[in-house]
């Protein structure tokens, strides 16, 4: 890492590298993670799953586990008051009741004296399942109608016809978030009534909006608190233990452990969507491209969840960081049996990111054109519009980052004639690859994504801050799930207020509301919210120490712990003497610009808060007759509004970057008939540090309009552009399509057959109105359609 780049301790501000609060107790392993929390007289929780995909369940008997000595609750779905919960649409059984839909859906819960016991008394219980087929091929699941939302895009002229037409189809897998902490938490009573939970989350208020309405309490009787988290990337936004513990802590009097294993982690969890996209660019003879069309299919579980927002995130970028004039795009979120689905880093864009970088590939190619010069010549702008309507009116400056991260250094060229240290040969330690059967592959690839939640989500923050005797204190109910916001917290308070000592409170629902650590917009909202609560507590320090001493707070400013005179710097008297024993506050909400649905959005009226670009030139070095490949390097180049921290901004790019590189070439979560092929990491292959490229990344010093202190996004992007990247590179040094990620080796060998084209020549049903597809017994959601 370079100098410059390295954290501070005594760094302090916006723009500094200083060290995270929590990294020494992390290094020295006293960070306390949500499985490491306990309880005197806790109890263990355990949960019965179901093993079906689909069926109907006859028949439960709890007894056989109640009568287990050292077993104190056992839980069925008729002791839910509300046994439906959701993240949008509340369609998602707390416990199964009539059906199980999905391998993994629970269907009792038990509690016990040990974690050992409790597992045996799950086990014990007693279910007769009557399985039925499980829908599980999504395009099967689209003639069919099991549709949670269509989306239809159209903009320009749909008659415009290119000189050149290039098409493909793309598939994507569905991906795991593979955080190193499971899922776990502990419930307890409060002793009023009410219950407290601790546990890792990204949202503590929306969590607790959920318990409380399956509960049959009011949200003021349920208090969450979070944990230290452990990793998220967008998997712990849905309801997995916390109702479960509550309920049996409620019954019992007791507290109550629930710790996952990897496993139960796997199936209690949803994962990245599944794709198929079909797309079509068409351009003229000099790669200026006139219209798309493209056709884009997500998989969902059987339960609504996010999907809406998902298909429409996907909609919305399939046109990558270019300007196209005419469009002609649909999208469908459709639902199987394959397990849930929902957010992931870089949430419905990862997928038509990936389908639009191949497709531009293959035009490049058709063209005899450089894909690196095709990309720049359609480089968005600002003032361009896109093709969901909405008008592009902060920086895209995409033409400058592709040239940006071309500038970086390449790495030392390829000697295939010398000796090859093992851990630089495709395929790692043990690989047979020769060097002089190695290919290195260089390309460039582009994206955009959004920040913030979109078409009509509200999203805001409350900030409260105090001083007393020179020390700043922050409360702020943001969650940290590893992102680095308390850092970056500390660091805006330290410049907005001008003292270097600041304290942060937890994160719990005694808080005011914070916006959801999701669609990288913590830092752009809660970011300002802290700048706009620090500021009007400098200016009302200043009245007071100005009234104090007869001077004009006009003429006075806070630095360094000092204040100063505005006009010349000079120290007139340290915060803590000036302050004299006082306490003072502010507090300020900040709320991100007004969204709309994509069927209503127009140049004034946003589907999106705000946009984000990326380049990555990627470089792999490659084995196609083994298919076993290498990232070499990435070099990139991203839009993020102000950098706050840039080794934090570095880490996020890497973090990103390593876990987008597992997408492309080994990530896959299977299943066959409904039931997951490899559902722990045994058989599912995340990248370790031995497989991580070297990430180098720039910033443009450019500002977000519309934000205090510019704040954009920066974590979710960069596992957006890597994957596109990674193909890329590899289709540079095969020459072969690689329409599909992971390139696992037998697919870089051409050895698995590439699939045809299913959803490009598919009849597609009209789907209008609004109707109840229920599905008889499979389903509960409403079919929406947007034209």
């Amino acid at each position: 890492m370079h100098p410059e780049r390295q954290t501070d301790p005594e760094a302090k501000g916006i723009g500094t590298s200083s060290r995270r609060p929590d990294s020494d107790a992390k290094v020295r392993g006293e960070f306390e993670y949500a499985p490491d929390l306990s309880e005197d007289g806790m109890l263990w929780g355990a949960t019965l799953r179901s093993p079906h995909a689909l069926a109907r369940i006859r028949r439960v008997n709890l007894n056989p586990a109640k009568a287990m000595s050292g077993v104190h609750a056992v839980l069925g779905a008729w002791d839910v008051p509300m046994n439906l919960c959701g993240a949008v649409n509340h369609d998602t059984p707390i416990l199964a009741d009539d059906w199980v839909r999905y391998v993994g859906e629970p269907v009792a819960v038990v509690a016990a004296e040990t974690p050992a016991l409790a597992r045996r008394a799950a086990t014990a219980i007693e279910v007769e399942y009557e399985p039925e087929a499980p829908v599980t091929d999504a395009l099967e699941a689209l003639r069919a109608g099991k549709v949670f939302r269509r989306v239809a895009l159209h903009c320009g002229d749909p008659s415009v016809v290119g000189e050149v037409q290039v098409e493909g189809e793309y598939i994507t897998p569905r991906q795991d978030h593979s955080f190193l902490a499971p899922d776990a938490g502990i419930a307890r009573i409060d002793g009023n009534g009410g219950v407290v939970l601790t546990g890792a989350t990204q949202w503590v208020h929306a969590d607790r909006e959920q318990i409380a309405a399956c509960l049959a309490m009011p949200e003021e009787k349920v208090l969450v608190v979070n944990s230290g988290v452990g990793g998220s990337f967008g998997g712990r936004v849905s309801m997995t233990w916390q109702v479960h513990a509550a309920l049996i802590a409620l019954q019992t009097g007791r507290p109550v452990k629930f710790v996952y294993s990897r496993k139960e982690t796997f199936l209690a969890r949803y994962h990245r969507h599944p794709s198929r996209i079909w797309v079509r660019h068409h351009a003229n003879r000099d790669g200026t491209l006139v219209k798309l069309e493209a056709r884009i299919l997500l998989e969902d579980g059987p339960y609504s969840h996010t999907a809406a927002s998902g298909i429409g995130n996907s909609c919305s970028f399939i046109q990558g960081p270019y300007h196209i004039p005419n469009a002609d795009i649909q999208g469908w979120a459709v639902a199987t049996n394959n397990g849930m689905c929902g957010s992931m880093r870089g949430f419905g864009v990862v997928e038509p990111i990936f389908a639009c970088e191949a497709n531009l590939d293959k035009l490049a190619r058709t063209l005899g054109m450089d894909g690196a010069a095709l990309r720049r010549k359609n480089a968005m702008k600002t003032g361009d519009q896109w093709t969901f309507g909405q008008l592009q009116e902060g920086p895209a400056p995409v033409a400058e980052l592709i040239d940006a991260c071309q500038a970086m250094p390449l790495p030392p060229e390829l000697k295939t004639d010398a000796p090859l240290a093992p851990a630089a040969v495709p395929g790692g330690l043990a690989s047979p690859t020769r060097g002089k059967d190695i290919r290195r592959g260089v390309s460039v690839s582009a994206a955009a994504k959004n920040t913030g939640m979109s078409e009509a989500c509200p999203v805001n923050t409350t900030a409260m801050i105090s001083l007393h005797d020179g020390v700043a204190s922050l409360e702020c109910a943001a969650a940290e799930v590893g992102q680095g916001f308390i850092t970056c917290a500390i660091q805006i308070v330290q410049t907005a207020l001008g003292v270097s000592i600041v304290r942060l409170g937890g994160c719990d629902t005694t808080m005011p509301p914070a916006c959801t650590t999701d669609a990288q917009e913590q830092t752009m909202t809660s970011g300002p919210a802290v700048y706009l609560a620090a500021a009007r507590l400098k200016e009302r320090f200043l009245t007071f120490y100005g009234h104090e001493h007869d001077v004009d707070p006009a003429t006075l400013d806070v630095r360094d712990d000092y204040v100063v005179s505005a006009v010349d710097g000079s120290r007139l008297a340290s915060v803590a003497e000036a302050g004299m024993g006082l306490v003072f506050r502010a507090t300020e909400r900040f709320d991100q610009r007004q969204t709309w649905p994509l069927n209503e959005v127009d140049a004034t009226h946003p589907a999106h808060v705000a946009l984000t670009f990326s380049a990555n030139r990627c470089v792999v070095d490659v084995d196609p007759e083994l298919g076993l490949a290498r990232g070499v390097q990435m070099d990139v180049a991203q839009y993020g509004g102000r950098i706050v921290n840039p080794v934090q901004a570095h880490g996020q790019i890497a973090g990103g970057s390593l876990m987008g590189l597992g997408f492309a070439l080994s990530e896959s979560l299977d299943y066959t008939d409904g039931q997951p092929a490899n559902g722990d990491w045994g058989g599912y292959l995340i990248p370790t540090l031995a497989d991580a490229p070297l990430v180098n990344c720039e910033f443009p010093d450019l500002l977000e309009p519309g934000i205090p202190q510019g704040f954009n996004g920066i974590a979710e992007i960069p596992h957006v552009q890597a994957p596109a990247a990674v193909l890329s590179a590899l289709r540079a040094a095969t020459g072969h399509e690689l329409p599909r990620a992971p390139a696992t080796p037998a697919r870089i060998a051409q050895v698995e057959k590439t699939e045809p084209m299913r959803l490009g020549d598919v009849e597609m049903k009209a789907h209008s109105g609004t109707a109840d597809v229920r599905i008889g017994k499979f389903l509960r959601f409403q079919l929406v359609k947007e034209d």
